[in-house]
């Protein structure tokens, strides 16, 4: 009898003392997921889509380990021609070898300049914009025709389309912007703004321009220009210019910008959102696996809760296959 319950508290001991070993080499946490890839990696281009690419980065190191994502936005145009020129002094001189792919991805609103071939491009998503105007001015809706107006500088008084007498103000971003290029292409039919004639937004520095124009670097600059000048009109990436104090969205031909409705709307101010590398990068490559991520990856929800139109829906599919 004895020998039997010493040979059972023996295995069950042992089954206990394997168990806890077990326990000990199990992982605490799951290991990352199969896209996730190891290094440094810099995001830059946008400001209007730099929300997303923050919280894309953010998402992406929360589940792989031993990564470094930079995101540093400065306008659209800026991202894509640093890229094009670090990447073509990377290339080496004829005759000898290449550094690669530079581990660099620039977010752009709308294509690249045809001049930079070198660049590998991706459709992103379909960003939407809206002009955006001070409380003091109470309409809510502009003819695309009068836009045009304004922006010529035809149009000096906000009493002159029914508003109050309040002298227009255009606040602008800088010639780096996509958001900017988006309003020159989609709205003013390629037209351009006025010369600019203020430095502050508020003091004429220029007579010669008929109507006070300021330009500014960053989304955010403007819209915190706008909310504080009355009179000032300026534009911004749907979502940034939601719930603001100060100012309003303002619609078009009676066409508010709303994603949902974006095929059938007939809302102008829209863009396709690119992510440019120069050349493709390497299959196994942070740069492969981030856009892989972002572009048919979890990171289409993080674009969708932004506001934009993820390209790798049937409904973006269309959109940015056509645009």
């Amino acid at each position: 009898m004895f020998g039997f319950w010493a040979r059972r508290v023996t295995g069950l001991l042992s089954a206990f003392v394997i168990a806890l070993a077990t326990l000990a080499l199990w992982p605490d946490t799951p290991p990352p997921p199969d896209y996730c890839e190891k290094g440094t990696l810099t995001v830059t281009g946008s400001t209007a889509f730099a929300p997303v690419a923050e919280e894309l980065k953010q998402k992406y190191e929360e589940h792989c380990p031993d990564v470094t994502i930079t995101v540093s936005a400065h306008g659209s145009q800026t991202g894509v021609r640093e890229l094009a020129l670090g990447g073509a002094q990377g290339a080496g001189a004829a005759g000898q070898p290449a550094k690669g792919s530079p581990a660099v991805v620039a977010f752009s609103d709308g294509p690249r300049p045809a001049s930079y071939t070198q660049l590998s491009e991706n459709h992103v998503a379909v960003s939407l914009f809206t002009l955006v105007v001070n409380d003091r001015v109470r309409l809510r809706n502009l003819r695309v025709a009068d836009v045009r107006r304004l922006y010529r500088g035809e149009i000096r008084s906000w009493a002159q389309l029914g508003g109050p007498d309040l002298p227009v103000v255009l606040v602008s971003r800088t010639s780096g912007s996509g958001t900017r290029r988006a309003l020159q292409d989609r709205v003013l039919a390629g037209g351009e703004e006025p010369r600019t004639s203020s430095d502050d937004c508020t003091n004429r520095t220029v007579r010669s321009v008929p109507v006070l124009r300021c330009e500014l670097d960053s989304t955010d600059q403007v819209l915190d220009a706008v909310a504080r000048i009355p009179g000032a009109l300026g534009y911004s990436e749907l979502r940034a210019a939601t719930e603001l104090k100060g100012l309003h969205r303002l619609s078009l031909d009676g066409h508010a910008p709303d994603i949902d409705h974006i095929e059938s709307s007939g809302y102008p101010y829209r863009e396709i959102e690119f992510a440019y590398t120069y050349g493709r990068p390497p299959a196994d490559s942070l740069a492969s696996s981030f856009l892989a991520y972002a572009i048919r990856g979890p990171g289409q929800d993080v674009i969708r809760t932004h506001g934009h139109l993820p390209c790798g829906t049937p409904v973006g599919l269309r959109i940015c296959g056509k645009e």
